[in-house]
């Protein structure tokens, strides 16, 4: 499964528990968080969450390093002192 396909799979879990909390009368407020507990405490979907955060950092880095401004484009310059 890839890291996309594993936080989706969390997700699309947690929208049915919280789905049947909704239709749940009485609802159990302990028994839900324990279930969406269970979901997000996972070590594959927290390596799936942290691997999309590098990919995301990672392609942000790539795109500034192709969109560096010349020191013509800024609209001030900067002096120390």
């Amino acid at each position: 499964m890839t890291s996309q396909e594993c936080v989706i799979d969390a997700v699309q879990r947690a929208r049915g528990v919280l789905a049947d909390y909704i239709e749940a009368d009485p609802r159990d407020c302990p028994r839900t968080l324990s279930k969406l507990f269970a979901i997000f405490s996972d070590d594959e979907l927290t390596r799936a969450v942290d691997t999309l955060n590098l990919e995301a950092v990672f392609a942000v880095m790539g795109e500034n390093e192709t969109r560096q401004p010349s020191s013509m484009s800024l609209p001030y310059s900067r002096t120390s002192g």
